[in-house]
C-alpha cells in the first residue's frame, strides 16, 4: 500500500495485512462465545461513586446544573447580552470552545436559550435577573 503523509510530498510503500470485516466478526463472535465479560470490579464501583447521575452507555449525558459550576454565571452573561453564542461566553467566563459550547447545551436544554441557527446567535428566553423564560 502507499502512504501518504502530510509533512511529505512523496507517497511511502507501505506493507499490512488486510482483515475483512466478515473476518473480524467471525473473531469477535468467537470470543464472545468462549469467554464472558472480565469486568473489574473496583473499576465499576469507582465509576458508580463518582457520577451515579450519568450512566455508563456512550452518548448518555446528565445535563443538570451540578455538573458545570459557571452554568449561573452563564444564564446571567447571556441574560445582559440578550443573545448567547460560544464565543460571548468564552470572552465573558474565560473558558475554552468546549466548555462553552457545553454550557450552551445546558441552557438549551434547560430552556434559557433558543435552538442554534447556523452562524447567528441564539435568542434568549429570559429577562435579566429572571428565572422564568419570557412569554
Amino acid at each position: 500500500m502507499l502512504f501518504l503523509a502530510g509533512n511529505s510530498a512523496k507517497p511511502r510503500r507501505l506493507q499490512g495485512a488486510f482483515i475483512s470485516d466478515k473476518e473480524v466478526k467471525k473473531v469477535v463472535d468467537y470470543l464472545k462465545e468462549t469467554k464472558g465479560p472480565d469486568y473489574k470490579e473496583e473499576i465499576i464501583s469507582s465509576q458508580k461513586t463518582l457520577r451515579p447521575e450519568i450512566g455508563f452507555g456512550l452518548g448518555q449525558t446528565a445535563l443538570a446544573e451540578t455538573d458545570d459550576e459557571l452554568y449561573l454565571e452563564a444564564k446571567e452573561v447571556v441574560a445582559r447580552a440578550g443573545k448567547a453564542s460560544a464565543s460571548l461566553l468564552q470572552r465573558r467566563l474565560r473558558v475554552g470552545y468546549a466548555r462553552a459550547a457545553r454550557l450552551l447545551d445546558i441552557l438549551e436544554e434547560k430552556g434559557i436559550v433558543g435552538p442554534a441557527d447556523g452562524a447567528k446567535p441564539r435568542d434568549v428566553y429570559i429577562d435579566e435577573g429572571e428565572d422564568r423564560p419570557i412569554e
